[in-house]
């Protein structure tokens, strides 16, 4: 019998694997992919000490992508760029580079046991195990044994679906989202996360690996859908019209076919019941706008290992192991679902062109700078108020 299996080996799955095969927990890590590739994401991760912890720091700093230690924000030509404060640095990776330095960090203990190109054909909790029947490549059928099984696969889980998940919210998201990676992009000095109010889409660009760039846009599902068989037309003539980024795509080149989705669902899942859990996607879909998927995924991941390290070392009682994982995943990402919905919603009001000018004579004017930081404390305060009638946080807004 398996202390844990985990289905799903990506972000919060590998991550997972990696931390209870540390304690010496005999896992069971399953997916269907022979390899990990490129996948809808974020590509942007904060967090520093939980991938110091999974041995994967220093690779993933070395991968040839540049820390990012800037924020740029750009509102119709008037741009407002700072040092990031929530982090020493945010760096940028394609998921074919940055799971497989997962997934090894999960294979070099001994305890854990992976299987790609496999699936889970059914799970069924009998007493105190649960049987998960699995499905390789070749069409060999077995059913292996577990304590305890993990939902980590993704939007479409079979495990939520196999132990009936119930779903606490649920949003389709007036955004979806279409994505390319580009070479030959003109550079900022300091490498920076780009951000672009445009219309009624936002537009997010940051350096990844190999000198290249992600340029993401969020744009309303009927637009995307409108753009049909001609995304990559369409996504150059909608950059074009951003007048601070436009001169710099001149010599760009798409490296990548668009990947992306129209519609998004958001959504957080109930994420325990008897003998099983979810991490990841799987319990919790944001938005990409949000950014904070691939960190999410994997600082629940180590979460959840400590709450099955107190279960299965019989210091705490199941129940009370998962009440406190659902109190720290639920207080991490709560506030970032919420202000997604606020930041995709910025996209539908109009700023008065009055305000406008008067942003641009802040930005104009070096003694108003000063001035609007002497009064920043005012200003935060009186930001964070108009956002609370909605009921939002104030993370991502």
């Amino acid at each position: 019998m398996y202390d844990v299996a985990i289905v799903g080996a990506r972000c919060g799955g590998a991550a997972l694997a990696a931390f209870l095969g540390r304690l010496g927990y005999r896992v069971l890590l399953v997916d269907r992919y022979a390899r990990p590739g490129a996948t809808l994401s974020t590509h942007l991760i904060g967090e520093t000490d939980v991938y110091e912890r999974l041995g994967i720091r220093k690779r993933m700093e070395n991968a040839g992508a540049p820390s990012i230690t800037r924020m740029r924000v750009d509102l119709n030509g008037t741009t407002f760029e700072s040092d990031i404060v929530v982090t020493s640095r945010v760096i940028g990776l394609r998921r074919e580079l940055f799971d497989p330095m997962l997934l090894d960090s999960a294979a070099i203990w001994p305890t854990v046991d992976i299987r790609l190109k496999t699936t889970v054909q059914s799970v069924a909790r009998r007493g105190e195990a649960t049987y998960i029947k699995l499905s390789d490549r070749n069409g060999c059928d077995e059913t292996v044994k577990a304590r305890v099984i993990i939902g980590a696969d993704g939007r479409h889980s079979i495990v939520a679906e196999q132990v009936c998940s119930r779903k606490l919210q649920s949003v389709e998201y007036s955004h979806g989202v279409l994505y390319v990676y580009v070479e030959g992009l003109t550079e900022q000095v300091t490498p920076a996360v780009e951000w672009y109010w445009h219309k009624e889409s936002i537009v997010i660009v940051n350096p990844i690996d190999k000198g290249m760039h992600c340029i993401a846009v969020m744009l309303p599902q009927a637009i995307i859908e409108l753009w049909g068989s001609k995304p990559i037309h369409n996504m150059l003539e909608w950059l074009q019209q951003i007048r601070m980024l436009a001169p710099r795509i001149s010599h760009m080149r798409i490296i990548s076919p668009p990947r992306g989705l129209a519609r998004i669902q958001g959504y957080l899942r109930e994420c325990y019941g008897p003998g099983w859990a979810l991490v990841g996607d799987a319990g919790a879909h944001l938005h990409p706008v949000s950014g904070v998927g691939i960190d999410n995924a994997v600082c629940c991941a180590e979460y959840l290992a400590s709450a099955l390290h107190n279960y299965l070392s019989g210091q705490e009682l199941w129940e009370d192991a998962m009440q406190q994982y659902t109190y720290q995943r639920d207080e991490r990402i709560c506030p970032q679902y919420n202000a997604a919905l606020l930041t995709l919603a910025r996209t539908a009001e109009t700023i008065l062109s009055e305000s406008e000018e008067r942003l641009k004579m802040i930005c104009t004017f070096p003694s108003f700078v000063h001035g609007m930081a002497e009064q920043a404390q005012q200003v935060y305060t009186t930001i964070l108020e108009g956002m609370a009638p909605r009921g939002t946080g104030a993370r991502n807004a």
